[in-house]
């Protein structure tokens, strides 16, 4: 018998989840042999105090450790390559990133580079890195990347314009430890944005069209939680069952979403970032009711599920409906031109969108005039 259809589900990254788990951080560090070690991050987890006690907790197992605190959002080709140089010049052999996406990819492709050499240049795309990378131990402290999970790293391109996306299983982090309160001092507005992310990496999966049935219980939970919770996780951020309840979010959508892929909104937040230096956050909360709203009358119940877990009508336009209330709700403004683009980048952007592979598994078949009217709306 030959099978019509197979899915592979993979997780290459042990998770481990709960409040003070980071404190953990010597031991898988210790399970992989690794004796120098260099920590990622940047200066503003630095100062909030969420480095010291990951410090510390290297100190008492004896390990040498040194901290790289230079990194920036949307970290690029340049940005990596100068961590890699500081982990080659201190014969680090594996990497604890302590931080957002930007500290999590850069430490990740840092690492890459550490076990195989070359640039990130050399392994954009998917499947293209040779050898496993040095060991990451992923310590994220905001809700939404995923970032710590994914085989997927996000490295800017200024010179192109272009967002570079590196997948493979050979490039990510072997330990994630996810622990909210970690994030219990992020800022509101940036727990909305990376919390959107969170829910959109959530829908996209569940209506895709690789969605199965595994990776839609764990992408359909994930949108209950960031529903419910990210609200209040904005509004006060030492809720602490909001903050676990995104970070179990997170997780759910990554497992998810690793393995189905996305859709329009990430094809189209990526050159957002490129052309127009939108925060990825921002470029996909914003977008994400827009392109629900191209896409429900192509899978009308399963938007209508969304909508359901959204804590609406079973109902594809009430779904559309909500997830425009909700970036009210957490701080977004609901138009790209308050965040600086302009009407004369839709062009160079479309171009761009409508070469990403998310576009193929996106619940409706979509043509380049669609990417473009999509940006408009949005505009």
């Amino acid at each position: 018998m030959t099978p019509t259809r197979v899915d592979v589900f993979r997780i290459p990254t042990r998770i481990s989840f709960g409040r003070g788990v980071a404190l953990t951080v010597a031991t898988p560090l210790q399970q992989v042999g690794a004796k120098r070690v260099l920590v990622v991050t940047d200066k503003g987890v630095r100062d909030a105090g969420l480095v010291q006690p990951i410090e510390e907790r290297l100190r008492e197992g004896g390990f040498t450790y040194e901290v790289y605190d230079e990194v920036v959002p949307d970290p690029g080709v340049g940005e990596v390559q100068r961590c890699y140089e500081r982990a080659r010049e201190m014969r680090a052999d594996a990497f604890v990133a302590v931080g957002g996406g930007s500290a999590i990819d850069t430490a990740k492709m840092a690492a890459t580079l550490l076990a195989n050499g070359g640039t990130v240049l050399d392994y954009v795309g998917i499947d293209k890195v040779p050898k496993p990378a040095a060991p990451v131990v992923a310590v994220p402290t905001t809700a939404g990347t995923g970032a710590e999970i994914t085989i997927n790293s996000v490295i800017a391109d200024p010179e192109q314009h272009k967002k570079l996306v590196i997948i493979s299983p050979n490039a990510t982090a072997l330990f994630a430890l996810e622990d909210p309160e970690m994030t219990r001092t992020c800022p509101p507005f940036i727990t909305a944005i990376t919390g959107m992310d969170t829910l959109v990496h959530a829908i996209e999966s569940f209506v895709c069209k690789n969605a199965y049935p595994m990776t839609q219980v764990l992408a359909l939970e994930a949108i209950r939680d960031a529903g419910q919770a990210l609200g209040a996780a904005v509004k006060d951020g030492a809720d602490m069952e909001a903050r676990e309840r995104m970070m179990r979010a997170v997780v759910s959508a990554s497992l998810a979403f690793s393995n189905t892929r996305l859709g329009n909104v990430h094809a189209m937040a990526l050159p957002l970032g490129g052309w127009c230096h939108v925060a990825h956050g921002t470029a996909v909360a914003v977008l994400l009711p827009h392109v629900m709203d191209f896409n429900r009358t192509a899978a009308p119940e399963a938007y209508a599920t969304v909508g359901e877990a959204l804590g609406t009508k079973k109902d594809a336009q009430a779904a559309v409906k909500r997830v425009f209330q909700l970036n009210n709700e957490v701080g977004i403004k609901p138009k790209l031109s308050e965040y600086g683009v302009t009407e004369d980048a839709i062009p160079s952007m479309s171009k761009d969108a409508i070469q990403s592979g998310n576009i193929l598994v996106n619940p409706r078949e979509t043509k380049l005039e669609d990417i473009e009217a999509l940006y408009r709306a949005a505009l």
